[in-house]
């Protein structure tokens, strides 16, 4: 066996993962749709101009998260935002189209939930 050829790091000319923009959108959710089998936590936004399909995802790559419980901070505020009718402010990344679900893979991440008394 021959000795592999040490590489520095220096040369392996690595780039940071550059993000989509962080873009934020208010409005209400007006559905939830869950699918645990395929990791799949979905909310239908209702801005004052369309209604936009927010995904529970992972915020740096656009990966599916498994397991998304009432402990996920996003998915508890949420679905409290839901059941309350409330307004709120969501900060979601576009990963661009996701072929599974054929909608962009619009990932949750930030929530903001303002009272307003």
């Amino acid at each position: 066996m021959g000795a592999h050829p040490a590489v520095a790091l220096k040369s392996l000319n690595v780039k940071p993962v550059t993000l989509p923009n962080l873009v934020w959108a208010t409005g209400t959710v007006t559905q939830i749709l869950v699918q645990p089998g395929e990791s799949f936590y979905t909310f239908a936004l209702k801005t004052s101009t369309n209604t936009i399909l927010l995904r529970i995802a992972d915020p740096h790559t656009g990966s599916p998260i498994s397991g998304v419980t009432t402990n996920n901070p996003i998915f508890n505020l949420m679905t409290e935002a839901f059941m309350r009718k409330l307004n709120l402010d969501v900060g979601y990344r576009d990963f661009g189209p996701d072929p599974q679900s054929g909608i962009n893979n619009l990932c949750i991440d930030r929530v903001s939930l303002t009272s307003t008394s």
